[in-house]
């Protein structure tokens, strides 16, 4: 008995591809859905789930190796429902934001991320992340093999949106040079044109459609707003879910009228409504609060106004190394901040004000998103600067939980309920039978404190199991 105890412990510790029928024995097993099992049983053939319940539910032969996971919680992988696979987690892979091609120029971000299609794959997996949404970026983050190569154990599920339909598109920092043919955002200018631009996300084969709905300028907003709902019978006519960004609410509630499916970020500047709530569950639309990205875009410009590297919160060390060491010289770029900020540093002041009240605004907003029974997901906008691909998951559940959302809500936001929204609610996200066998283990119990998914010590993706140290990037 003590040997075979010797010999599960040392099959968890090295990890490694499962043999055709393994069970993960003793652990507490919270299943994405709400459901808890103590001492429960995770039996992977291959890799599915062949059976999730207690020992009288998932009876094992002989021939079933078990794996000891007493003490431990075993929870779905995480989904994250908003990243960007062509942003880097620093300002090089926003140049719309701060611009200087003679430091970093977007054709060469570009070709160092094409290179390298398992780059932000390996940080996700090492944080726990197994499935991904990617809302908006230029044709090649459709077609490239970091969305079409997944069904493999080395990397993360990807959906993709492609190209952003929207009335602000800035195609002028993205779509030069090299990119000419490789649009970030197609144009809202007819109803033609949207119609046109749906074709063309179809064909390409876009997991849905985005559009990036910033606040419309005065005198527009009728003619935008019929756009907006054309876009939205576009989506429909094409089988393809309509996505949306839109932060005010105004402009919120003509997404969901719209049909927007999924909102990829929080309504920030008022209250929501009990007609935004009556309109977000009548479609039964998905809510993404994205709370730490907009924070952390004012600690990178801070960092590049002062010359003083930020702080990275990266514990399981999951950050990409290349862009630490960008986010480490902050300087390289204080010239370009100066000339955009005319010489001046301290109007940026406005915009820590500014965060402050939107943080507010957006923590409000998901205490009644939730107590209304709407459906909240994880996302993190993941690719903007010091948003960083992976870890800011850890900080955007933290941030829920910080906004008065209970750790068991989070956990289903963040497994189930983002699987779901994203389009692979059949294929992962819960631990049920006959799903993809993508799964944590974790040290800590995530129902008392959702910091416990910093506590991760396997991840299994696809049935392969292995040590979230053997995943580490740096």
């Amino acid at each position: 008995m003590q040997m075979r105890s010797i010999v599960a412990a040392a099959i968890l510790l090295a990890g490694g591809p499962l043999s055709a029928r393994e069970a993960l024995v003793g652990g507490t097993i919270i299943d994405g859905t709400g459901r808890t099992i103590e001492n429960g049983v995770v039996v992977i053939d291959r890799s599915r789930l062949a059976c999730v319940g207690s020992a009288t539910e998932c009876p094992l032969d002989r021939k079933t190796r078990r794996i000891d996971v007493a003490g431990k919680f075993v929870t779905p992988g995480l989904v994250d429902a908003h990243v960007h696979f062509a942003q880097t987690g620093w300002i090089d892979g926003r140049p719309d934001g701060l611009e200087d091609k003679a430091v970093y120029p977007y054709e060469a971000t570009v070709a160092a991320l094409r290179a390298d299609p398992g780059r932000w794959h390996r940080s996700y997996l090492c944080s726990g992340v197994t499935a991904v949404l990617d809302t908006g970026g230029a044709p090649w983050t459709v077609t490239g093999p970091q969305t079409r190569d997944t069904d493999r154990s080395d990397r993360a599920h990807v959906r993709a949106a492609g190209p952003l339909i929207t009335h602000g598109g800035r195609n002028e920092f993205y779509a030069y040079g090299s990119l000419k043919d490789e649009p970030m955002f197609l144009p809202m200018e007819s109803a033609a044109q949207v119609r046109a631009d749906v074709a063309r996300l179809k064909a390409m084969g876009a997991a849905a459609i985005k559009v990036w709905y910033l606040d419309p300028p005065k005198g527009r907003e009728d003619e935008l707003d019929a756009l907006l709902m054309e876009t939205g019978a576009a989506a429909r006519a094409a089988g393809l879910p309509l996505i949306v960004h839109a932060t005010e609410l105004r402009n919120a509630k003509m997404a969901l009228r719209a049909g927007a499916h999924l909102l990829v970020h929080s309504v920030e500047d008022a209250p929501v409504d009990a007609e935004f709530l009556s309109l977000l569950k009548a479609n039964d639309a998905a809510y993404a609060p994205t709370l730490v990205v907009g924070r952390n875009w004012s600690r990178a410009t801070l960092s590049i106004a002062t010359g003083e590297a930020a702080t990275i919160d990266d514990p399981n060390r999951c950050a990409d190394t290349a862009i630490m060491e960008r986010i480490g010289k902050p300087q390289a770029l204080h010239a370009a901040f100066l000339k955009d900020w005319g010489g001046k540093v301290t109007p940026f002041a406005r915009r820590f004000e500014a965060v402050g009240r939107e943080a507010y605004v957006m923590a409000g907003n998901l205490r009644a998103v939730r107590d209304a029974g709407g459906r909240i997901v994880l996302a993190t906008d993941a690719g903007n600067p010091l948003t960083l691909h992976g870890p800011s998951v850890n900080w955007e559940m933290e941030a829920m939980q910080a906004a008065g959302m209970t750790p068991t809500e989070i956990i289903v936001a963040a497994t189930g309920a983002a699987a779901r929204a994203i389009g692979l609610g059949e294929a992962t996200g819960t631990l049920e039978r006959g799903k993809e066998a993508d799964l944590l283990v974790l040290a800590d119990d995530p129902r008392k404190d959702i910091k416990a998914f910093r506590s991760l010590t396997h991840v299994m993706r696809a049935g392969v199991l292995k040590p979230q140290s053997d995943l580490r990037v740096r």
